[in-house]
């Protein structure tokens, strides 16, 4: 060790004689050099405790006879662990603003959840839909228009023809005015056929016509109508050539009660629709039950403006600071309904086991309710929702996003206490801690 020292203090040494510069004589007269702006400003910086504690190690170890007590070894390595947990702090405080306002004594809600955090959990992997025919148990979100086509003209088609094609108008058609214009023109080809019995040429549609062209038969689904109604493509001499036709069959023309019904069902048709996939979890106790990483599907908003949502939900608690008008509140719900298309819903037992599942943004409360009652033991027994606030959750009508719980929140369970002190009055004891279901209880996972 001696010679390790020596090896060490040579180097030290050698190294300051080289940083001296070219040798001079001792009798010459030398200008001291000026230092320079970069050099004047060079100061002494304090090392880091990381560093420090490096150094210290470092001597203790070039020197191994130096006494070191336990205690004070204890008092470094509870130094360095509070050092590190400011430091995690800190970081935690740029990362998370709701941390930060927490920790500056701000009122806030408590647990507020992160979003979009790269070290938060995959809090759902998807937006999942459920077919309405039950062929698929299910359905990626991405996939859920190519299914529902597909169910239409594989399995409905062939069985009830008028219906499906129906369907087809109302499901394959987003824009509603045009849709609406071209079911208009449908129903008066129907009316036209009804009211005059006679005239073969109400039972004639010239496909070159304009308005079939503009109207009806860039409607996906309107050929399939008009054909199980009867009309028939057929070529017919018109202004000396001949040109495509839908003609309708006599049988067709002649059940009038059939052309009436049809057009009912036409006006009347609903489009078919998957319901959203719950997708139900059920979680283990976890610190980061708070924490949620969304897909993007969750926002109508482009991914920019996601991120920005984690500060303004920082904005959102000085906000609620100041006494608002029910205008306001209106116009913020809005806003909300605007920017959320879902809703990750976790709610938390007493005994910190979560529940988890996905709404839509504008599902009421009361579905969440449902949905929390279908996975109970005791779904009959009354129970309490509450915020991150402490705040009780009572209006069922109104919509997750216009309560704040959308793109995600977590909402704490409770039994009513009055029905409580009446089941234990009733039977003496009341027996707390099994809340979900077995079935569920046996698929927990960890967060």
């Amino acid at each position: 060790m001696k010679r390790l020292q020596q090896f060490v203090e040579k180097k030290k040494v050698d190294h300051k004689f080289k940083q001296a510069g070219s040798g001079h004589r001792l009798d010459e007269q030398r200008q001291m050099p000026v230092a320079t702006s970069s050099q004047q400003q060079q100061v002494r910086v304090t090392p880091a405790p990381s560093a420090a504690r490096a150094g210290e190690a470092a001597l203790a170890r070039l020197q191994p006879d130096r006494p070191a007590s336990a205690a004070k070894m204890k008092q470094l390595k509870a130094k360095a662990a509070a050092e590190r947990e400011a430091e995690q702090a800190a970081m935690d405080r740029m990362n998370n603003p709701t941390v930060s306002s927490r920790a500056s004594g701000r009122s806030t809600s408590p647990e507020q959840p992160a979003f979009h955090d790269d070290q938060a959990p995959v809090s759902v992997s998807g937006i999942f839909y459920q077919c309405p025919l039950g062929c698929s148990p299910v359905i990626p979100k991405a996939s859920v228009d190519e299914h529902l086509q597909m169910c239409l003209l594989t399995r409905l088609l062939p069985e009830n023809p008028l219906e499906a094609s129906a369907k087809m108008v109302h499901t394959y058609n987003k824009d509603k005015e045009k849709r609406q214009a071209g079911i208009d023109i449908m129903c008066k080809y129907l009316e036209n056929v009804c009211n005059n019995l006679a005239e073969e040429k109400y039972q004639r549609i010239r496909m070159g016509n304009k308005a079939y062209v503009e109207k009806v038969a860039c409607l996906e689904g309107s050929h399939e109508f008009l054909q199980a109604v009867g009309f028939l493509p057929k070529m017919l001499p018109h202004q000396e050539t001949e040109e495509a036709f839908l003609v309708l069959t006599p049988e067709a023309a002649a059940n009038i009660e059939q052309l009436r019904s049809a057009c009912e069902l036409l006006q009347t048709a609903q489009p078919l629709k998957a319901s959203l996939h719950r997708d139900l979890k059920v979680y283990q106790k976890s610190s980061q039950a708070s924490q949620f990483q969304l897909p993007q599907d969750f926002y109508r908003i482009k991914p920019e403006e996601a991120k920005r949502q984690q500060q303004l939900r920082t904005e959102e608690v000085e906000r609620n600071a100041v006494l608002r008008t029910k205008a306001m509140k209106e116009a913020e719900a809005l806003r909300n309904l605007r920017r959320y298309r879902y809703a990750l819903i976790r709610v938390r037992f007493p005994n910190g086991i979560l529940l988890q599942g996905t709404f839509h943004a504008s599902d009421k409360l009361s579905e969440v309710f449902e949905f929390i009652r279908c996975s109970l033991i005791n779904d009959w027994q009354p129970f309490i929702l509450t915020d991150a606030t402490g705040l009780k959750l009572t209006e069922e009508d109104c919509k997750l996003a216009e309560l704040k719980l959308a793109p995600a929140a977590v909402v704490n369970f409770s039994w009513d206490a009055a029905i409580m002190e009446e089941i234990v009055a009733a039977q003496g004891f009341v027996q707390e801690g099994d809340y979900l279901k077995p079935e569920l209880i046996n698929a927990i996972q960890s967060l």
